[in-house]
């Protein structure tokens, strides 16, 4: 080692979290992006997700050709795109975040939804996956002025409304539908259409389009727990499911991102106050080795992209004063980077059923690890790098 090699500071955590970013989005781009669409295999949904990919991760015959896009895999992409872009300003970036919001154009069906990629749901229309693509929609339109972009995200806003639908809950305020075809209520969903249509009102300088907003959030605040917590389904009139948790810390975090987002765009007291308190549990969710807790009460399995997001929800926790919040955020995201691979990519998980690994790569999955990273980079650089 030369002497300057031996001198030279040590790289800071927010440094090292971008050139991890870097590192991903290169893997991605070589072995997943086909020019217009990120798509790969899929933890799926069902049988798949409990034993199925644990066979084809332990025997590769089993694996066949798959090539699954979802449109929420989409939406990440783009926004890790336009991170790089406001960052680097390399055109390249530019360019990949407006194909994605081409792709999301030209395969949106006539009614303004998508196909669900998966065959198990391919004849529903998933809340989740036209929030992601409105959002790749949005962003593009307010980078280029594109009507197309603008179109078609209202497009999907009409499906919402008039096909996906909200139910009123009894404790009080709405909560957007699942699918098209409606189930319990899932709070998850209803924190991300807080986001989402805080970016319709953003990108399209229209604040009617958060008329939903006030009725979403009493909803939210009707269904937390004292601890912070928010439940994962509730029973609502076409399904009697009630599920109080379900994969808790990660859910959580998701949920407390999107709110954070919403108050920082429109300064909105309510917001701030629901992610204060759900913050607040997610501290419980970070293990002393760094990696996020699975569930309540529940250690294993160690899922790379619960711990990134759950280090996204504390750094904007911590950034809004909640005590403690930062440090383990850190640790969250020095773990995340121990897990990186030297393709860059990352395995998905380790301790399933306590023995059992996944060490098989989702672009859906990974494509959120890498906005994440790009995030709490940012997030880092805008206090001054840490």
């Amino acid at each position: 080692m030369s002497a300057r090699a031996a001198d030279s500071p040590p790289e800071s955590r927010q440094a090292r979290a971008h050139a991890a970013a870097l590192r991903l989005h290169s893997f991605l781009e070589a072995r997943y992006w086909d020019g217009s669409t990120l798509g790969g295999p899929d933890q799926g949904v069902r049988w798949h997700i409990r034993i199925g990919r644990f066979l084809k991760s332990y025997f590769p015959v089993f694996q066949g050709r798959e090539r699954f896009v979802f449109r929420q895999g989409q939406g990440y992409w783009a926004l890790a795109n336009w991170s790089l872009w406001r960052s680097g300003g390399d055109p390249r970036h530019r360019a990949l975040a407006l194909a994605v919001a081409d792709e999301c154009f030209a395969s949106q069906l006539p009614e303004g939804a998508w196909e669900y990629p998966l065959r198990a749901r391919a004849h529903l229309r998933a809340t989740v996956e036209g929030d992601f693509a409105a959002v790749a929609l949005l962003r593009a339109f307010r980078e280029t002025g594109d009507s197309r972009y603008r179109d078609g995200a209202l497009r999907w806003h009409r499906f919402v409304e008039e096909r996906i639908g909200f139910e009123a809950h009894p404790g009080g305020g709405i909560a957007v539908n699942y699918f098209d075809r409606p189930r319990g209520l899932v709070p998850n969903n209803s924190a991300e259409m807080i986001w989402v249509l805080g970016e319709y009102a953003a990108a399209l300088d229209d604040p009617s389009f958060l008329r939903r907003v006030p009725g979403l959030l009493d909803f939210l605040e009707a269904v937390q727990y004292p601890s912070g917590e928010f439940p994962y389904e509730l029973p609502g009139p076409h399904d009697s499911r009630h599920q109080p948790h379900y994969l808790c810390y990660q859910y959580n975090a998701f949920q407390a991102m999107k709110l954070w987002w919403h108050h920082e765009a429109t300064g909105d007291p309510r917001a701030s106050r629901l992610a204060g308190r759900v913050t607040t549990f997610l501290e419980g969710g970070v293990r002393a080795n760094g990696s996020a807790r699975s569930g309540c009460g529940q250690d294993l399995p160690e899922v790379v992209y619960y711990a990134d997001a759950l280090a996204i929800a504390l750094a904007l926790g911590a950034r809004h004063g909640t005590a403690g919040a930062l440090p383990l955020s850190e640790r969250l995201v020095d773990w995340v980077l121990s897990r990186q691979l030297g393709n860059g990519g990352f395995h998905f998980s380790r301790g399933d059923y306590r023995v059992l690994s996944d060490k098989r790569f989702y672009p859906r999955n990974l494509a959120m690890t890498l906005f994440h990273l790009l995030e709490w980079s940012r997030l880092a650089a805008a206090e001054g790098g840490r």
